[in-house]
Order: C-alpha cells, then sequence, then structure tokens
C-alpha cells in the first residue's frame, strides 16, 4: 500500500480501502415535521496514519502504517497473557518491530519518565529477586565464583530473555490524546539489568551471601500492536481525531456519528473495522513492539536472598 492512498480522492481497484460503514444521522424537529435523515459520506480507514500525520503523531502513524504494509495476521490471544507469553528469541521479523518505537521519543512524555523511576526502584521487590536468581541459574551460575549476566550490546528484545526483572504498566485512557496515546495507550516499560553476581563470606557468622553488583539498568518498552477485542479507538476524520470532549458530544452507537464539520466527515472506528479491514482485504497484520534501551549507570549491589 502506498502513500497515494492517503489522498483525499476515493480509492478504487485492488488496493481500494476498505471503507467504514456510512452513518446515518437524524436530526428531530421539537414539532410534527418528519425527521431529516442525513447521509454521512464514509471514511476509508487506511486514512487513519495520513490523520496522524496530520496532527504530529508520526510514531502512532508508523506503527499503523505498518500494520497496513503487512499480510493479514493475528496475534494468538495466548500472547497477551503473562503466562503464555511467546519466547522472545522465537519472534520471527513479521511478528516484531525494533525500530519504530524510541525511548528518546518516549522520555518527552511524562508518563513514560514517572514509569522509569518507578521501575528503577523495583530492582529488590521478591519477583525481582526470584526473576534474578532464575536468569542467573539459566546462564549456568550455581552460587561458586563470579557470573556476568547481560551486555551493554543488547538489544530490548535479548534483554527481554536474558536478564529483564521488572516492569511497570503506564498509560491510561484519561491521558491526553498525544503520539504515545495513539501509538502505545497502555504498554509496559521493562526493567533489566547488566552485571556481575558474586559471593562474600561473613568473617564472624561465615555465612555465605549472594550478591549481585548492577553495573548498569535499561529500560524499554514492550507492547503489542493487535486489534483483539472490544475497543473504541476515536472517532477519525481524515485530518484528526475529535477531541475527548467533541467525542461525548457527538458519538452514538458505533458507526453512527452525529456531526459534520467543516474538515468533512467523521466515523467511529473500533477495533472490529481492523479485523474486517483484514479479512476483506488479505493486508493487516499484528505484532509485538520492542523499543531500543534506554541506559543508566548504577553501581547498587543487590542482596539476592537464600540461595535455593
Amino acid at each position: 500500500m502506498s502513500l497515494n492512498d492517503f489522498q483525499r480522492t476515493n480509492a478504487a481497484g485492488p488496493d481500494a480501502l476498505y471503507q467504514l460503514p456510512q452513518a446515518n444521522s437524524h436530526t428531530y424537529s421539537p414539532t410534527d415535521t418528519p425527521a431529516k435523515k442525513v447521509i454521512v459520506q464514509s471514511l476509508a480507514l487506511s486514512r487513519l496514519p495520513g490523520a496522524m500525520r496530520s496532527m504530529g503523531w508520526h510514531t502512532a502513524a508508523a506503527l499503523m502504517q505498518r500494520w497496513f504494509d503487512s499480510p493479514a495476521w493475528a496475534m494468538p490471544e495466548a500472547w497477551k497473557d503473562s503466562s503464555t507469553l511467546p519466547n522472545p528469541l522465537s519472534l520471527k521479523p513479521a511478528e516484531c518491530d525494533q525500530s519504530i518505537v524510541t525511548m528518546e521519543w518516549a522520555m518527552g512524555f511524562e508518563r513514560c519518565r514517572e514509569a522509569v523511576e518507578v521501575a528503577e526502584s523495583l530492582l529488590t521487590t521478591p519477583n525481582a529477586l526470584i526473576r534474578l536468581q532464575k536468569l542467573l541459574k539459566s546462564a549456568g551460575w550455581n552460587g561458586e565464583g563470579t557470573k556476568a549476566l547481560g551486555s551493554y550490546s543488547m538489544s530490548a528484545l535479548q534483554m527481554d530473555a536474558f536478564s529483564q526483572i521488572n516492569f511497570v504498566k503506564f498509560g491510561e485512557v484519561w491521558n491526553s490524546l498525544d503520539d504515545m496515546y495513539g501509538a502505545l495507550g497502555k504498554a509496559i516499560l521493562k526493567v533489566g539489568v547488566v552485571g556481575e553476581a558474586f559471593t562474600e563470606i561473613n568473617p564472624v557468622t561465615k555465612q555465605r551471601h549472594y550478591l549481585f553488583h548492577v553495573e548498569k539498568v535499561g529500560f524499554y518498552i514492550r507492547d503489542n500492536y493487535d486489534f483483539n477485542g472490544l475497543q473504541y479507538l476515536g472517532t477519525w476524520s481524515e485530518d484528526r481525531v475529535l477531541t475527548k470532549a467533541e467525542t461525548a458530544f457527538t458519538l452514538s452507537l458505533h458507526g453512527q456519528v452525529v456531526l459534520r464539520l467543516k474538515e468533512g466527515p467523521f466515523a467511529a472506528v473500533t477495533n472490529g473495522d481492523f479485523r474486517d479491514y483484514r479479512d476483506k482485504t488479505g493486508k493487516g497484520g499484528d505484532f509485538v513492539i520492542y523499543s531500543d534501551v534506554l541506559w543508566r549507570k548504577s553501581g547498587q549491589v543487590i542482596d539476592l536472598g537464600e540461595w535455593v
């Protein structure tokens, strides 16, 4: 699909854009005059990335453009359950994007900066210690000598597999409508460590302590880009999304919009519209998002507790 698809003309031919259902708007008169019926021009679903670019939502637009450009593929529901996540190293290139979302971009939003600060404080929670011990054992450490874990050259996907120890959820439905809202909505910020495990013997008690020296901490975003389930995704024109105030005033049932502004037709969009597009066109591939890694120096020494 080319950028020409996002011009203001109606597409036709094999790459015809999936048109959102036409909306019937009724204006009711306080008298006995019959209601006036207005047919609102339908809106092409795949013009949404163009609308995002018009608003300056370049990351959100790039993610959605990738979805439209990909062969049809629906993400398994099991991939959204923490207990049945796929091994990161098993992901195929078509199932994963590691280039569009960057931590430099994400740190431009206060909610991500706050999530990073919270995540950095979670390196020594009980779950983090259990996870760190498990990673060290998988790396071959039996509690004797020293063992390095991770490296600064790791991608976020590799960190997810080898040295991630905790995470923070961020983003809420009441957040401002901005590029991050359009790109990620609610997302997960993960934190991993690079450093070395070692032991110390207490000279008095002779008790052995299992420790981990954190050289650097890495932060990255992992999210799923899919259209499973029921979710309202905003009311859109070719140029923008309605504000939350406008949406609350104008939106009725799915596919029914009672507004025509000077910018042109608007249409309510849901996950189901994207699934319909995929079914009708054979295009639209879900994928896992990995950002790059934001590194911070540390020096913290973590007591791993009892080695079990």
